[in-house]
């Protein structure tokens, strides 16, 4: 299980050898970047913690895994398995392109697993972290 440091916004990689080490740890600049700015009980009364574990692993690789979503209701916790788009660009990008390339996978996510949900406002929380993200997407 993916552990959150008690903050409502995990991020988490999975990586493998290829990647840059400056491009795979963003859990405390994220985490506390989010918890600042949000809070979960504006959007739902289920959650307490929602994890983005961005995985850059080789999809020819035999450690790859497909994209996946873990619903724990009863304790509250949501956590998101999301491949980089692009694992070469991913590979070679410089640490702030790949904190945009998180960020981006961050909005996909919500849109792709959070957005149908009927107990939890999808499209405030996109709008918010879009804003949040802002300063990254635009650099």
């Amino acid at each position: 299980m993916i552990t959150h440091k008690n903050t409502p916004f995990g991020f988490s990689p999975m990586y493998d050898m290829d990647v840059k080490r400056s491009n795979v740890d963003f859990s405390n600049e994220y985490s506390i970047f989010f918890e600042k700015k949000l809070q979960i009980a504006d959007y739902t009364d289920k959650l307490k913690e929602i994890c983005l574990i961005y995985m850059a692993i080789d999809p020819t690789s035999h450690s790859y895994r497909p994209n996946r979503k873990f619903w724990r209701w009863k304790s509250g916790i949501f956590d998101m398995y999301v491949n980089v788009p692009d694992y070469q660009k991913y590979c070679n990008a410089t640490r702030k392109e790949a904190k945009k390339i998180i960020a981006e996978l961050f909005l996909e996510s919500i849109k792709k697993y959070l957005w149908k949900r009927k107990d939890f406002d999808a499209p405030k929380f996109y709008t918010d972290v879009d804003r949040v993200l802002k300063p990254i997407l635009d650099s």
